[in-house]
């Protein structure tokens, strides 16, 4: 089934993270590039629909710089550069919109058809811990219209340029051609140029290897109306939202329980989906307001509420992949910074828009972040539990040696008192000076045994992996 739509876009999102330590670095690069990225401060009037959708507390966190008075606007224009990066840096979120050359936006082939497509948009947001996005907007060009099955496909393809994907396989006809990239014709190529030496290679399977679907499709009012109902065509719907050619000939099963789940049906002629992979709207011209109005709303309001929950997804991951990776010494560090995440970055509420709470509780559902930050908050619990009854096991016997020496010179005491030792005697003063001596090196011998016996077992961990 084709469908002809008149309306469409697809965004791409490329999730990574920072090296620890270079986060100011990374930033850095950009805050310098001003040939080909600008920072972006946002307005208040200009911006209003974005950021008066959220509480005010979810605002200050996505928005920080919204709340920079025009002083502040002029005085960081004439800074110096690194004190512009001592500000940027401690942001909570940051955003960076790249310079995409208008004349040359065009000259962009998909699979070596006649299907012609834009890159609208290319931009990176970071949250402060260093956990990023590299989002790109793309819009299909085509002379006879576009159909379903165009945008399938297309979305299908594009979203193997994630650079971990090309590791596995090779690109399979898809190439930018725009000198605005320095050069570089494979967008994939584009990717790890721009994040060679900064990007944690060694998480970097911490989502999926493709690039997450972020996609709006509007069908022509004679495919879904009055007379062609919605269930004649939801085949497509699906194949829309798990990123599925338009060739592909399954039918998926209506029963299956997790289809009410994953998808949001609040008007007649629109319908949204959420996965781990993908997030779509599937609409009808037949109401003008899913032409004209729901894809901004789309890509601006709805947008933040699924990068909010996306990057919780993450954050989430990274603190369950640390706490069963480290010591003892990194548990104040991992307290600090999991009290931070949930009292800053953790919301049950964002908006006052019932549809808005809706559409986060179903990214919610679909990120499974309840169930996930009750597993970490447990594992979490139980390595601190573990590691205070560690500390108390060495304070116990740290004073059970205390209680020893102490023991030892009363008997000595005693004994030397009554005469039945002779502490004049040279035999006597040896003997008691190798007690004693012994009894304190008891407790660092103990303490040094232990790293011995750690370094050994990590070693022969790393020997064995």
């Amino acid at each position: 089934m084709n469908l002809k739509t008149t309306y469409h876009y697809s965004y791409f999102i490329y999730p990574f993270l920072v090296s620890n330590g270079r986060y100011g670095e990374f930033i850095n690069k950009f805050l310098s590039d001003n040939e080909n990225w600008s920072f972006t401060i946002r307005d208040n009037e200009k911006d209003i629909n974005t950021h008066a959708y959220y509480l005010p507390y979810v605002k200050r966190f996505l928005f920080p710089t919204l709340y920079w008075d025009e002083d502040l606007k002029h005085q960081y224009e004439r800074m110096p550069l690194k004190k512009k990066l001592d500000i940027v840096s401690k942001l909570t979120c940051v955003n960076f919109q790249y310079k995409i050359n208008e004349s040359k936006k065009n000259n962009y082939k998909f699979n070596n058809t006649s299907i012609n497509f834009e890159i609208l948009k290319i931009e990176l947001i970071c949250f402060e811990p260093g956990i990023c996005f590299l989002v790109l907007k793309t819009e299909l060009d085509k002379a006879d219209g576009v159909y379903s099955n165009d945008i399938l496909d297309f979305n299908y393809k594009f979203r193997t340029i994630n650079p971990r994907y090309q590791k596995k396989k090779k690109s399979d006809g898809m190439f930018i051609m725009n000198k605005g990239f320095n050069g570089v014709e494979d967008l994939s190529d584009f990717i790890n140029h721009l994040l060679h030496g900064y990007e944690d290679v060694e998480k970097e399977n911490i989502y999926f290897d493709r690039l997450f679907t972020y996609s709006y499709m509007c069908l022509d009012e004679d495919e879904w109306n009055e007379q062609r109902d919605l269930s004649e065509i939801t085949n497509e719907f699906y194949k829309f939202l798990y990123v599925l050619p338009g060739e592909y000939g399954s039918q998926l099963d209506s029963d299956f329980i997790d289809i009410k789940d994953n998808t949001y049906t609040k008007w007649a002629y629109s319908k949204y989906g959420f996965s781990r992979e993908s997030g779509v709207v599937f609409s009808s011209e037949r109401e003008s307001f899913n032409r004209n109005k729901l894809p901004v709303y789309y890509e601006s309001m709805y947008f933040y509420i699924f990068l909010l929950a996306f990057y919780q997804r993450i954050a989430l991951i990274l603190f369950s992949q640390e706490l069963m990776n480290s010591g003892t010494s990194k548990i104040e560090n991992l307290k600090r910074r999991f009290t931070k995440f949930t009292h800053f970055s953790w919301f049950s509420q964002i908006t006052n828009s019932e549809q808005g709470m809706d559409i986060w509780k179903k990214w919610q559902q679909a990120f499974d972040l309840p169930a996930l930050f009750d597993e970490v908050q447990k594992e979490y619990s139980e390595f601190y539990d573990y590691t205070v009854a560690r500390g108390q096991e060495n304070i116990n016997l740290l004073l059970i040696i205390i209680y020893t020496v102490s023991l030892i010179f009363s008997a000595m005491t005693l004994l030397v008192d009554y005469k039945i030792l002779n502490a004049n005697n040279h035999a006597a003063k040896v003997f008691l000076l190798i007690v004693i001596a012994l009894t304190i090196a008891m407790y660092p011998i103990y303490l040094i045994g232990k790293m011995i016996n750690k370094r050994l077992w990590k070693n022969s961990r790393k020997h064995f992996l």
